[in-house]
């Protein structure tokens, strides 16, 4: 062999060496670094409230360093910016994505929570409108309350629980007042009901009873009507609308 056959063999795998060493060198400390400092980045935008960059930044660490930590950090703080920015839809859906990717990750007590308060923020304020979102929120308040009762969130919890029972009472007494009005008796009938056994002792109780009471008298369900009409004034003897109870009561009779 000659000297210029016996260099180019040399340099070949000299060279494959070299390459991977710097690869190696390279790559590590790069990626490491580069996931950390854009994170960093990204923080920075989200305290300062572009949500924009922010959301931007998160997911390329998410997407560029799939393998760095702070890929699972950088899906969180994804759902925290859309919460941020009040896109609580996305928000409650990244959450979800994140809790069902991550079911024993440390922070799914916040996670939780963070789904409950996306849901609720979604409940509307009109009581007529459809309250879907406050069984979700209802649903995931009480995870927290049962799977995590040592969270920092769980008192909050229990607190937004019985807020959003309040709204779907409404929702429920909205209704029934609604065929009450149009004297739709048999249907209003059926949602008190359902109010007074859903969601008894949260202020609807007393007009509800009162009105289910009419219901069952307008209906000609006398028998129905004086039970329910006698313990509205057992439960309510002061009740601005006891006059009205003792008259019906009292035209009510023999009649079954």
């Amino acid at each position: 062999m000659n000297f210029d056959g016996f260099r180019n063999l040399v340099r070949g795998p000299l060279a494959l060496l070299v390459l991977v060493s710097l690869t190696q060198c390279s790559s590590g400390p790069t990626t490491v670094d580069g996931a950390e400092l854009l994170f960093q980045e990204a923080e920075e935008a989200f305290q300062d409230e572009r949500y924009l960059v922010a959301l931007e930044k998160f997911r390329e660490v998410k997407n560029r360093f799939p393998q760095s930590k702070r890929a699972v950090d950088a899906e969180l703080r994804l759902a925290d910016t859309y919460y941020a920015q009040e896109a609580f839809i996305e928000a409650e859906s990244a959450y979800e994505i994140f809790r069902e990717l991550h079911p024993a990750h440390a922070k799914n007590d916040y996670v939780y929570f963070r789904i409950a308060m996306a849901a609720y923020e979604q409940i509307p304020q009109n009581a007529a409108r459809d309250l879907t979102a406050a069984h979700r929120a209802i649903d995931a308040f009480q995870v927290v309350m049962s799977k995590y009762p040592g969270s920092e969130y769980a008192k909050d919890a229990k607190r937004l629980v019985a807020e959003s029972r309040r709204r779907l009472a409404e929702h429920e007494s909205y209704v029934a007042d609604f065929y009450f009005r149009r004297q739709h008796y048999l249907s209003a009938s059926y949602r008190y009901a359902a109010l007074l056994q859903d969601f008894p002792d949260l202020g609807f109780d007393e007009e509800a009873l009162f009105r289910l009471g009419k219901c069952y008298y307008q209906t000609r369900m006398y028998s129905s009507a004086r039970d329910t009409l006698s313990r509205f004034a057992t439960r309510f003897p002061q009740s601005a609308y006891r006059g009205e109870v003792d008259s019906l009561l009292g035209s009510l009779g023999d009649r079954q």
